[in-house]
């Protein structure tokens, strides 16, 4: 299904992306909250258009801008998220484990995913010119 070469990393990047939204959808239900919809979009959308579109050198672009967006948007909403509803005193160990800080890293963790496929198309347009 997925190209041989970069198959791990495709999957590995939609695995990141649909336990996101799993996640996501537990804590935040869309059901709840007109806001939440957006992040089930950009789940949604990065869960399964964005690894088909990681699967073709012409879409890949696409697919790695959509992926870098959906990840600023996402660290800047939960960064957001926790400065609003915080609670207590701010220390390291309430930062680290009270906080969205751990979502965040979670998120950042699709961008080398993103990275290593591009590179992979990037090598592959090189052997062409």
């Amino acid at each position: 299904m997925f190209k041989k070469e970069v198959r791990g990393a495709i999957v590995a990047l939609f695995c990141l992306s649909f336990g996101g939204l799993l996640l996501h959808l537990r804590i935040h239900p869309p059901m709840r909250e007109a806001e939440n919809w957006l992040a089930a979009g950009f789940g949604i959308l990065t869960s399964f258009a964005v690894p088909f579109m990681f699967n073709h050198r012409k879409t890949a672009t696409w697919a790695y801008l959509i992926n870098l967006s959906s990840v600023i948007i996402g660290t800047v909403a939960m960064a957001y998220y926790s400065v609003t509803h915080w609670t207590g005193p701010v220390t390291p160990v309430a930062v680290v484990l009270n906080s969205t800080l751990a979502d965040i890293i979670i998120l950042m963790a699709k961008l080398p995913m993103a990275q290593l496929i591009m590179s992979y198309w990037r090598q592959q347009g090189a052997g062409e010119s």
